[in-house]
């Protein structure tokens, strides 16, 4: 069965070369954004649909419904399966609706949410799904559902096969273990490429980076000195009582706001805690204050002095409310704090020019310099905060710049009635106009990260620095697809920004290292790599390598042969494999056959015979439904059992009891003892089994026997 449009498919040999290694086992793929992971997901759902039974669906997974949609169009362009098996659920269709449509599709399309809450509520079961592919899998975190849903998916279905897609796992081994262990995938089954592997350079168009760094004002230092000092006190409140392990003179260069949000969790914990609680209540006012004014820092440093001022302003308007908390009351009185919004206050009205960060100079200069040169650009900017989108638009649209043809771009949250969230709706419409060229910039906040099918973009510019490696690395995925793209990163000079920048890039670093093995750091570059560095892998590894194939098996290194093995053409193929045991698409998934011969490394085949289970051409192992021992139904079982009793030196009829619901007391013993008598009249083995764990006990016990020359014994 060929499940692939071989006519449309551009056979790229680092995508065959993934695919093949992720059919039949949990698999996470990493690559840069541009690689087509989707396609190597379509590849892995055609051929997981030959391997396992007619009735075998296959669920794909990403976080939003925009992306949903471009997976179904993909899927859709590249099977063969009819549209009508096809189906999109996410929440807008009703539940009810829901759990009929999963029984009559193949192929389905859903929101996280959506499938998590069916499992939950049992709309329906997951027995019959082979693979279920989690696109932007670095959000298998935390009370994320992708977590809920792969352990509840490895309960009901242990032959079920697993497929995390992302261009970003994490930095950290610790993560990169995390994001596996929830999607229950082999940390020696990922696959990753980078931008510098050989394998891909040619499909990558050049991509440029840089960075422009920007000096504070007079004004900016000024504001940022009085905030530092206020933040200092309280560091220091903290550190002398206790609260914080640092002690310093200068706390602010030694304690970041994450150890703050960690201080945070820690004083509510001991606030809800039965110990001692003196002096906590102060601490957590303390830390809150300090939180504040750590914003505050930031904002200076990466968005300017006219967006602390809106802050600041608002912060005042808190003070006032008898429901604010005790920590802005007292920010909002601090004298100091009073001082600098006077300063901001004057100039607001004298100079405004004086608020704006430098860095926006910069970008209207960048967004001129673009445009002016390539008429037909489109620019991402990335901004962190939405004042600040709002802020930057504003400016942009009163320059009288008519090349600059700018739109905010935000989330669907309203935080205030002058800062209304986007639609949906609207944010497909405003997307729609930017692909067209009606818009060529957009200002974004983290919402045009992923999951939105956003048009190529020739520029994207990040006007605040992120930490994360996830966040920088989906940003920087927004250009360089398809056509040559750029990167300008603009931070702040000797500032918490030039920090994060650093962290941001040590990570991106650091991640690539910890995603690949000693083997794929060794052969995934031409150049030679220092022996010194990286260890040649061990006899025992390459052995496991080679059991690891399972169905698969070592392929020449061309596109042909690849795309051969999705499509099923195996006519010029000069040497057929051997299987000592070979097991049939028909075994119900919920037994765990495939995986447990792939843990013991015990090599098998999948085809399409009748036979269940066949060992070394000799034993056959059936798994039959109990009520085919009764009377009405004994015939057939007899028609099917007399010509295989002559072929075979041994066959083995297993009655299936795991999930057997009694319809009166006693019917199971009864059916056992029927299954004894028919075994010794017909002169055949019968075994009733009640869990899965003893149908692998049985296979690999005849397995080993009959390895061994010795099948009398079984």
């Amino acid at each position: 069965m060929v499940y692939l449009r071989e006519n449309l498919i551009e056979a790229r040999e680092y995508q065959l070369v993934i695919a093949e290694k992720c059919v039949a086992k949990n698999a996470l793929v990493v690559l840069p954004t541009g690689l087509g992971k989707t396609l190597i997901a379509v590849y892995v759902a055609a051929k997981t649909l030959e391997l396992f039974s007619k009735d075998s669906k296959v669920i794909i997974l990403a976080p939003t419904r925009p992306l949903i949609s471009q997976h179904y169009d993909s899927f859709k362009k590249f099977l063969t399966i009819p549209e009508e098996q096809f189906m999109v659920l996410t929440g807008k269709t009703p539940p009810e609706q829901r759990a009929q449509v999963f029984n009559q599709k193949r192929l389905l399309f859903y929101t996280p949410q959506t499938l998590r809450n069916d499992i939950a509520s049992k709309k329906y079961s997951l027995t019959n799904v082979c693979l279920i592919v989690f696109d932007e899998a670095h959000h298998s975190m935390g009370d994320y559902p992708y977590s809920l849903i792969a352990d509840e998916y490895v309960e009901q279905n242990p032959d079920g096969n697993i497929l995390g897609l992302t261009a970003s796992p994490g930095a950290s081994k610790e993560k990169i273990k995390e994001l596996c262990d929830n999607l229950h995938i082999d940390l020696r089954n990922i696959h990753t490429r980078t931008r510098n592997d050989e394998d891909v350079k040619g499909y990558l168009k050049p991509l440029d980076i840089y960075k422009i760094g920007v000096d504070l004002t007079e004004l900016m230092a000024d504001a940022y000195l009085a905030v530092k000092i206020l933040l200092e006190e309280r560091l220091q409140y903290l550190s002398q009582f206790g609260f914080l392990d640092a002690k310093a003179d200068k706390l602010f260069e030694k304690v970041i706001r994450k150890d703050l949000l960690r201080l945070n969790s820690e004083l509510v914990k001991l606030i809800h805690g039965d110990g001692d609680k003196t002096g906590v209540y102060t601490a957590l006012s303390i830390n809150a204050q300090a939180l504040i004014l750590y914003h505050m820092i930031e904002l200076i440093e990466q968005q300017g002095l006219d967006v602390l001022l809106i802050y600041l302003r608002k912060l005042k308007e808190d003070g006032r409310k008898k429901t604010s908390s005790k920590a802005v009351k007292i920010l909002s009185a601090d004298h100091r704090l009073n001082q600098v919004m006077i300063e901001l206050l004057k100039n607001e009205e004298l100079s405004p020019e004086e608020l704006i960060h430098p860095k926006y100079k910069v970008l209207e200069t960048l967004l001129l310099e673009e445009l002016l040169h390539n008429p037909s650009s489109r620019v991402l900017v990335f901004v962190k905060l939405r004042d600040s989108v709002k802020n930057i638009v504003s400016k942009l649209k009163h320059a009288n710049n008519k090349c600059i043809k700018a739109s905010r771009f935000v989330g669907q949250a309203t935080k205030s009635q002058d800062d209304k969230g986007f639609s949906q709706k609207k944010q497909l419409q405003i997307l729609d106009w930017f692909k067209r060229g009606d818009l060529n910039v957009l200002v974004s906040t983290n919402v045009g990260e992923e999951g939105l099918d956003i048009a190529e973009c020739d520029l994207v510019v990040f006007y605040d620095v992120v930490a994360s490696e996830i966040r920088y690395i989906q940003r920087r995925g927004r250009t360089a697809r398809h056509r040559e793209g750029k990167v300008i990163i603009l931070y702040c000079k000797d500032t918490h920004d030039e920090t994060y920048l650093k962290i941001a890039l040590s990570k991106m670093k650091r991640m690539n290292i910890n995603l690949k093995t000693k083997q794929q750091l060794t052969s995934s570059y031409s150049q030679p790599v220092n022996s010194m560095q990286f260890d040649v892998l061990s006899e025992k590894c390459r052995k496991e390598d080679l059991l690891e194939q399972v169905v698969l098996k070592s392929s020449p290194s061309t596109d042909k042969s690849h795309l051969d093995f999705f499509l099923g053409n195996n006519s010029e193929k000069t040497s057929i494999p051997h299987y000592d045991i070979k097991l049939s698409t028909i075994i119900p998934s919920k037994f765990g056959l495939r995986k447990s011969l792939q843990k013991d490394q015990i090599p098998f085949e999948i085809n399409q015979s009748e036979n269940h289970v066949q060992i070394f051409e000799k034993v056959v192992i059936q798994i039959i439904d109990p009520f085919m021992i009764k009377e009405k139904n004994k015939s057939s079982l007899i028609t099917w059992i007399n010509p295989r009793k002559t072929k075979y030196e041994l066959l083995i009829l297993i009655f299936d009891f795991i999930d057997f619901k009694e319809q009166f007391l006693g019917e199971a013993r009864l059916l056992k003892d029927q299954l004894l008598r028919f075994g010794n009249t017909e002169q055949v083995q019968t075994v009733a089994i009640d869990n899965s764990e003893e149908l692998y006990f049985i296979v690999k016990s005849i397995y080993d026997h009959t390895k061994k020359g010795d099948i009398s014994d079984e």
